[in-house]
């Protein structure tokens, strides 16, 4: 008789979540999964994930992760939860490969509607719009499929609105993507979660800010930090008040940076270093923005971008040094890779500082001619992509311990 009250803690706890009550939510999983262990190791596997999946909305990575594991064990299937995890830790790579497998591990539809929507989101984050069509094109049969007295259920509809306006915002096709986002916070405050309507309001927020609606963007902007704040969301609310102008960012920055630069100056005259660098310039913005970097300006003989992902980061370096390698002569540039944290200063959007920015151009500072350096930790997810030296330690200035790099192979 233990297990049964054990297992409707479980779906109470799950409706407790989607109600956004997270603490009292947490609460009775775990009480749950207490009544559970000794009988049912499926049902208490089932809890625990719930555990995890509040702390990781709750930001406790440490925390979630270790539950997550403990989940797995009993042989509830981890993801996508974890998989959202290791995407906001910036592990793209590891996130899709971890979804990827799970899909390719079922052929069940409703279990495959709970992964797809994270499927989406991963996908977006690395630029891969294929496979995000994909998933919207096969969460919109099930839906279909899936009728309650030959209506769609709400949470189906507001799911499938949610990663259409994800996969329209991320493509530019702004009046679809605010229509169909507008459609999702609707559904969602139906069905009755916050935390859903509070991310369908975000990525509304961001659709009207890029049709210049200021004033709706911030409705919605404000609206979502609200809540997060209230459920205790700390990684959306972070997110939220960044938008909001109000908290640093976290991006991956590149420096480059002509190596001997005055020598070259003297030895081919006024004129000829204006070609060169010209031609350095010109292929240098174009390998950047190609990318998907932003350009935050020029350092006299450099440049200083911005990556929303350390791979299109380090993908726009290789093909800096390609492309520079290929012309008749051209002078060598050494490149620098750093993720981290920074603020927009005196709130020029346009420009970014703090320890990452001076720690990215440290480890440039500290490349060879010809070389891309990146820190060892801009490599968490991404590694087996590009072809890699062993780390070194080197020691930055301005920093008091020193820091492992390694160096991207281009030729």
């Amino acid at each position: 008789m233990s297990g049964f009250p054990g297992a409707c803690r479980i779906h109470r706890a799950q409706v407790m979540r989607l109600g956004g009550n997270l603490e009292a939510a947490e609460a009775q999983a775990l009480t749950a999964c207490d009544e559970l262990h000794d009988f049912n190791y499926w049902v208490t596997g089932n809890g625990l994930y719930e555990v995890a999946e509040i702390r990781r909305v709750r930001g406790a990575f440490a925390a979630a992760v270790e539950t997550y594991r403990r989940a797995d064990d009993l042989g509830r299937d981890p993801q996508p939860g974890l998989a959202l995890l290791r995407l906001a830790e910036g592990k793209v790579d590891a996130a899709a490969a971890a979804v990827r497998r799970s899909l390719e591990a079922t052929t069940a539809p409703l279990v495959r509607m709970q992964l797809l929507p994270a499927q989406v989101e991963i996908a977006l984050a690395a630029g891969d719009v294929r496979t995000a069509r994909a998933a919207r094109d096969e969460i919109e049969a099930t839906v279909t499929s899936y009728r309650i007295a030959n209506r769609i259920a709400p949470a189906f509809d507001a799911a499938l609105a949610m990663v259409a306006g994800r996969i329209a915002l991320h493509e530019e096709d702004l009046d679809t993507a605010a229509r169909e986002l507008r459609r999702a916070r609707e559904a969602w405050l139906a069905v009755g979660a916050p935390y859903e309507v509070a991310q369908a309001r975000l990525h509304l927020g961001l659709a009207y800010r890029r049709q210049g609606d200021e004033d709706g963007a911030s409705t919605e902007l404000e609206a979502a930090l609200a809540t997060f704040e209230r459920l205790g969301a700390a990684l959306d609310a972070e997110r939220a008040r960044e938008l909001l102008g109000r908290l640093g960012t976290r991006r991956t920055f590149l420096f480059s940076d002509i190596v001997g630069s005055t020598r070259l100056l003297e030895s081919l005259g006024d004129e000829k270093w204006r070609r060169l660098l010209a031609r350095h310039d010109e292929l240098l913005r174009t390998a950047l923005t190609d990318a998907g970097g932003e350009v935050i300006k020029q350092t006299g003989d450099g440049f200083f971008a911005a990556f929303e992902h350390p791979r299109a980061a380090l993908q726009a370096a290789v093909a800096v040094q390609r492309a520079l390698h290929e012309e008749v002569f051209a002078p060598d540039v050494r490149i620098g890779v750093h993720t981290g944290g920074a603020f927009h200063p005196e709130g020029d959007e346009a420009d970014y500082g703090g320890q990452g920015v001076h720690m990215a151009a440290r480890v440039g500072a500290a490349a060879r001619a010809g070389e891309i350096l990146v820190s060892a930790e801009t490599l968490d997810g991404v590694t087996g992509v590009f072809e890699l030296s062993d780390p070194r330690e080197v020691d930055l200035k301005g920093f008091a311990d020193p820091v492992s790099v390694v160096a991207v192979e281009w030729r």
